[in-house]
């Protein structure tokens, strides 16, 4: 199934037909009916004659050959499969040819694979640009203040939260932050998914959480291997379970995109990887940290639901939340059901020469 999927994702990014190929599909069939009826043998004519080409009367016979147009050109329409959602005809186009992003046949959303395979559709229709490696990402974030000084946690809307701005190289040789109105620029980096590896996923969303899954097991290796030390021994820590991967892997995933600005594809990717974690399910009508409304992605792990905001009309990235399932001793910590432990908002992105440009 996961075939017919892909298959169906990469037809939801193709043009429609051109208005001359419809009519003269439609000309072929209506001809084509008109010799059937000239031709046909005497013998049949009193058993047939009630009974239009293929079941259908005129007007059905025009929408098959809007069908059969369609179809060649791998969309169906509307009339084709139930849920398409209807479009204008498809006049523009990007400049490498693919259907303009506002012109996009796009199905409803009722699941993570149906989200994520239309934010594909959606990206294969954007120019696709390559960031230098010189160049630095650029984000503004909003993010909620959660506890203060071992106080009380957060539930429900935050009263305070603070907005950052932060520039990021794409090599990863350097990272910048304003600090009190004044810019701050740092050599090295400072994050753990770094820009390099996110640059070179792959598009296609079954290979990149197959390399997501080999890092998250290369660095459980490594642990394995050379354990931490206790009490001046080390010990080797217990093997991740299935769950605690698939949890590492949503979250590896939704580092990755809430601190860099990456390629449409790169990110509709990313959705499609989130889709296949077992565990991952979609929920609509949610409103982000910044009062955006938005769907989610989410995953729960034993009393933790990881999610990420995604604006479900451009598909883009909006933020993340994590938030408490049920009363939890977390190693003398006391948690309880409700409790936020990290929300964050991503308000602006963009890919800038230098650090403190923002576009």
């Amino acid at each position: 199934m996961d075939e017919l999927r892909q298959l169906r994702d990469r037809h939801d990014a193709m043009p429609d037909p051109a208005a001359e190929v419809v009519s003269e599909a439609r000309s072929r069939l209506t001809a084509h009916m008109r010799l059937s009826r000239t031709r046909r043998p005497a013998r049949f004519a009193a058993v047939r004659r009630a009974r239009p080409v293929w079941g259908l009367g005129l007007a059905g016979a025009a929408a098959a050959a809007v069908l059969v147009a369609t179809t060649m050109n791998g969309i169906e329409t509307d009339g084709g499969r139930a849920g398409v959602v209807s479009a204008a005809p498809r006049t523009g186009a990007t400049p490498t040819g693919a259907p303009s992003p506002t012109t996009l046949r796009l199905r409803p959303v009722a699941d993570a694979r149906d989200l994520a395979g239309n934010a594909a559709a959606r990206a294969a229709a954007e120019p696709d640009v390559a960031p230098r490696p010189s160049q630095w990402a650029y984000l503004k974030s909003l993010t909620a203040q959660t506890q203060v000084d071992g106080g009380p946690g957060l539930f429900g809307t935050p009263k305070v939260k603070h907005t950052r701005e932060s520039w990021r190289r794409l090599d990863e040789k350097g990272f910048a932050y304003m600090e009190h109105g004044r810019l701050e620029v740092q050599e090295g980096s400072e994050y753990e998914v770094t820009y390099p590896y996110l640059l070179s996923l792959p598009d296609d969303p079954g290979a990149l959480l197959d390399r997501v899954y080999e890092q998250i097991d290369a660095e459980e290796a490594a642990k394995q291997e050379d354990g931490p030390a206790q009490g001046g021994h080390r010990f080797t820590p217990e093997p991740l379970t299935r769950d605690e991967r698939d949890m590492y892997a949503f979250q590896y995933l939704a580092q990755g995109m809430r601190d860099a600005v990456l390629p449409a594809r790169t990110r509709a990717a990313m959705y499609g990887a989130l889709a296949r974690i077992p565990g991952v399910r979609y929920e609509k009508g949610a409103s982000d940290l910044a009062g955006r409304p938005g769907v989610t992605l989410y995953r729960v792990s034993g009393h933790l639901r990881d999610e990420i905001f995604i604006d479900p009309r451009t598909y883009a990235y909006l933020g993340y939340r994590t938030v408490v399932t049920r009363d939890h001793d977390d190693h003398g910590s006391q948690l309880r059901k409700g409790q936020i432990l990290g929300w964050d908002a991503q308000l602006r992105g963009a890919i800038v020469d230098k650090a403190g440009e923002r576009s």
